[in-house]
């Protein structure tokens, strides 16, 4: 049974100008031996860190994947007759409050169906709340592209409010950023910023990421009073809880009496607040728990015991899972035995069998270098049990830029800078390379070309592609 495995060596990129040289030769010698029969191209990721970069492996374009599915089966011709929507649009609110994540310019489309199937009288003030979750500085130029798309597309009923970065409402809540969101939440005494894409320039030079964004408002009276209707038009589920708790927790202050904010959230939000929902759960077609289902496969993952519940939970699409599809075993000894390698790749029943490592935990340069020696190790066991029967893929999920001093004994400090560009190494015995191209890509793409070297899945997309005339013009351009 032909197989499927993932070396992930994460952290591992293309050295940029000005990084300390790590000479992946003498660091590496099994690596460069599978690089000189290997298909090698690159892929682009912004991650620098594990959670971001799992989600973009697993899921792929979550916001598309996201939109799609808002659309296509939760605002359907039967969305006005459930439940929810009724409570929702008779609240007798004046102002209705919708937060959102400004994920991609197609959620702008979603939020006008959604207030023009409310019919709300005339008189009811909307405001769009903004809520920015983006890790990245880079994230900003998007940003800044979808807002604009917001302010020319919006609903002309519909205003632009506060706008704040997730991440800035973090448990437990400091006096001072619970009277910060009193202050915007219930006063609008914030800054108000008509030219939104400037102040988003100084966060970038200030090297302030959009999770972390302090808030500011961009439009006066769209602060919240009793008696308005709060609504979490979200897509990222996950964290809500201290914005909440934020509105909530505040309002009991300022409206001792009679507190009344009916509130609600397209998607179940994971919370200790039991607010009403359409819902529960987004499914994302192609996440791999689902590729697994649908090709009646299953994988095996080797990662660190403090990441499994991380990784499970993405590789299950946003879910907390036991999924029989995917065993987690962790990492020990026995990977640094030749036989115990054959046999796992052999002769055990899983289809995809993934090795996470991460090079970013070392203390100095002698220790990374130790450590992708001992990495190495394990891929020359691995690369020579699949040769000439299975795929192999040795690759990484996301970049480094760090400062690390050179070694215990000298604390010169050199910065290690392997941002956005990651290799990705491929052999396999069934795609030669005088007939095959293996295309540059997204990490996504590496699972999804994994899965198709042993399924031929119609509804995934792959990079090793049969070489054409126009399709080597392409690869040449996109290089």
């Amino acid at each position: 049974m032909k197989k499927s495995v993932i070396f992930l060596v994460n952290g591992l990129g293309i050295e940029r100008p000005g990084s300390y040289s790590i000479s992946i030769e003498q660091s590496m010698p099994e690596l460069c031996r599978v690089k000189e029969t290997s298909f090698f191209t690159t892929a682009i990721t912004d991650s620098i860190e594990p959670l971001d970069a799992y989600q973009r492996f697993f899921l792929g374009d979550t916001y598309k994947a996201e939109v799609d599915y808002i659309k296509n089966i939760i605002m359907n011709p039967e969305f006005v007759k459930r439940p929810t929507f009724s409570l929702l649009k008779n609240t007798n609110s004046k102002k209705y409050h919708i937060f959102v994540e400004p994920t991609n310019d197609k959620v702008v489309e979603l939020i006008n169906q959604m207030v023009q199937m409310m019919e709300l009288p005339s008189t009811t003030e909307i405001y769009l709340h903004l809520i920015l979750s983006d890790q990245t500085l880079k994230d900003y130029d998007r940003i800044n592209s979808v807002i604009s798309y917001i302010r020319f597309h919006i609903d002309t009923r519909i205003q632009v409010g506060f706008i704040f970065g997730k991440e800035y409402f973090l448990e437990p809540l400091s006096k001072q950023k619970m009277d910060f969101a009193k202050n915007m939440f219930f006063s609008c005494t914030c800054e108000r910023w008509r030219e939104i894409d400037k102040k988003f320039l100084i966060f970038q030079e200030k090297q302030i990421r959009p999770c972390d964004v302090e808030g500011f408002c961009a439009t006066n009276n769209c602060f919240i009073e009793n008696n308005d209707t709060i609504f979490f038009f979200n897509t990222r589920k996950q964290k809500y809880d201290p914005i909440i708790t934020a509105i909530f927790d505040n309002a009991k202050s300022i409206f001792p009496y009679n507190l009344n904010l009916p509130s609600f959230s397209l998607i179940s939000l994971y919370s200790r607040y039991a607010i009403p929902y359409f819902i529960d759960n987004v499914v994302y077609e192609n996440s791999l728990a689902n590729m697994l289902k649908r090709n009646r496969k299953k994988m095996l993952v080797f990662t660190d015991i403090e990441n499994v519940n991380l990784v499970n939970f993405y590789a299950n699409g946003l879910n907390s899972i036991n999924n029989p599809d995917i065993l987690f075993m962790e990492k020990s000894d026995d990977l640094y035995n030749k036989d115990f390698i054959d046999k796992l790749i052999q002769d055990t029943p899983y289809d995809v069998i993934l090795f996470d490592y991460h090079m970013d935990t070392s203390s100095t340069v002698n220790h990374l270098k130790e450590e992708l020696s001992k990495i190495d190790t394990i891929i020359g066991l691995v690369s020579h049990a699949c040769e000439n029967r299975h795929s192999l893929f040795i690759t990484s999920l996301y970049g480094l830029n760090k400062r690390l001093p050179v070694a215990d004994y000298n604390q010169e400090m050199v910065t290690i800078n392997y941002e956005r560009q990651i290799p990705i190494f491929f052999f396999d015995y069934y795609y030669p390379q005088s007939k095959y191209d293996l295309f540059p890509g997204e990490t996504y793409d590496i699972l999804c070309s994994a899965i198709n070297c042993i399924t031929n899945d119609p509804k995934i997309d792959s990079l090793i592609r049969e070489k054409t005339f126009l399709g080597n013009i392409i690869k040449a351009i996109v290089k």
